[in-house]
């Protein structure tokens, strides 16, 4: 009997070898997303600590799965709009979300060192998601994960910290995303400020 899957038209793949392939696929599609990105121009670059503030938010892009908003003229100040049409569960591995990307001279000083990682923001509106999720991506040699952090209408400085591995020559394009809406149903939130922030060596 002709399965479901094939009815619909798709190929009915085995588990054995669907699960390895899809692997593959979300790592291909990450890459491709942050390779193919512009480099960012605006963010604050210091010896210890990397800023996406005011109009330096114009540099936040949107992986598949997200959308990303520059509103300067918002009530609180420059922000970026993000949300979310597809769910973390079905895309979360696909995608690095509505990403910053690492500028290539801070990439090199966080080479083994722990790292900070923060967002500030709020859900929009009070139908807004309470959860988001957040990532430091390597595309190469080790991400962070991404980790889940609540959120609400009122801003908040979401954060965790994270030992970056060594840096051992590999291309650079690293960035620091946020998957909006884990649950996919297009709830906005607010970005006012992301920050990368190198710890003192005996933190």
């Amino acid at each position: 009997m002709m399965s479901r899957l094939a009815t619909l038209g798709r190929i009915n793949i085995p588990d054995w070898a669907f699960y390895p392939s899809a692997a593959a696929l979300a790592g291909l599609m990450i890459a491709l997303a942050l390779v193919m990105q512009p480099r960012n121009a605006g963010a604050s670059v210091s010896e210890r600590e990397l800023v996406f503030q005011g109009a330096a938010l114009t540099d936040l892009v949107n992986g598949p799965g997200t959308s990303v908003r520059f509103d300067p003229g918002h009530s609180d100040g420059p922000v970026t709009r993000a949300s979310s049409a597809a769910s973390f569960e079905m895309a979360g591995n696909m995608s690095a979300g509505v990403a910053a990307f690492v500028p290539d001279a801070f990439e090199t000083r966080i080479s083994g060192r722990r790292v900070r990682v923060e967002f500030e923001v709020r859900a929009s509106g009070t139908n807004g998601p309470d959860t988001v999720q957040i990532a430091y991506f390597t595309t190469g040699y080790g991400d962070s994960g991404w980790r889940e952090r609540p959120i609400s209408p009122q801003y908040s400085t979401i954060s965790f910290e994270w030992d970056a591995p060594v840096h051992q020559g590999q291309e650079f394009n690293e960035a620091v995303g946020i998957w909006p809406d884990p649950q996919g149903e297009n709830r906005e939130i607010l970005i006012r400020r992301i920050r990368v922030f190198i710890l003192p060596d005996n933190s």
